[in-house]
């Protein structure tokens, strides 16, 4: 039996018992996998957030990883499942609803030659197949026979990158004004400290000066926030602050006043 890692990803929550069947069928095909959950707690049927946590987290794992993730609000619907491979980082299970749209940019812009194969074969997907439930009957099961080294091509025909469904304005805008830069960006994250992500990476600023830190303005509703810093302790308490966040994007944060938050979610 193969020890191939296993993330798991989805909006399932830890209240029923979605994610422990998936981890059934899994340890039922291979009994070696090894299984990391990354996070269960996305808000449901929230697209854009699992697919932001995937872009954080996945060059963490060593690659061939196996990254099953399920956040499927057309589950059941003419939606394809697929299973994306990325050489040296490894493999994507899940539906075709831009959920690995962050994935596929960066990739891409890194040169990676990319496939993709649909998952309709059912000699792969459990004997009876739920409309409501492929990440048990169709999603695990695939992860599983991957572990175990079965050939993506296996699973069914391949899928054109291009015709992936990609999220849209996933990625921020960028608007030159004379000498100035204005880019437009959204929250695409409010961890679990409170504190707020967006989906600006911190590379679209460029080699800063402290002089260009200290004039970076930032504005989100009725808030704003001035000048770039590097740690939460550079700031006053009840001050808001931007900085750059562990993934690489720029981060809100607010030393020790949560409720201000609530107007950013």
């Amino acid at each position: 039996m193969s020890s191939a890692l296993i993330t798991l990803t989805s909006d399932f929550g830890y209240e029923d018992g979605y994610v422990g069947m998936m981890k059934g069928v899994i340890y039922s095909i291979n009994p070696a996998a090894l299984l990391v959950d990354l996070s269960h707690s996305i808000a449901a049927h929230n697209i854009g957030q699992g697919a932001f946590l995937l872009h954080q987290a996945y060059r963490h794992f060593p690659p061939t990883t196996i990254n099953l993730a399920v956040v499927d609000p057309g589950v059941g619907t003419a939606r394809r499942a697929i299973c994306l491979i990325v050489p040296e980082v490894g493999y994507f299970v899940g539906p075709d609803n831009g959920l690995f749209s962050y994935i596929i940019k960066a990739e891409q812009e890194r040169g990676a030659n990319l496939t993709a194969f649909a998952l309709t074969d059912p000699t792969y997907h459990r004997a009876e197949v739920s409309s409501t439930f492929h990440g048990r009957d169709i999603f695990a099961p695939i992860a599983a026979h991957l572990s175990l080294g079965e050939a993506p091509a296996n699973f069914g025909p391949a899928v054109e990158i291009d015709q992936l469904v990609k999220l849209e304005k996933f990625w921020p805008e960028i608007v030159q004004k004379g000498q100035s830069r204005l880019i437009k960006g959204q929250v695409a994250q409010i961890d679990h400290f409170g504190n707020v992500i967006t989906n600006i990476p911190a590379n679209l600023l460029g080699e800063l000066t402290q002089a260009q830190r200290d004039k970076i303005r930032f504005k989100c509703g009725w808030l704003t926030a001035k000048g770039l810093k590097q740690t939460y302790g550079q700031a006053k308490k009840g001050q808001l602050l931007i900085l750059v966040s562990s993934s690489g994007f720029i981060e809100v944060a607010r030393v020790e006043v949560w409720l201000m938050f609530m107007a950013l979610a």
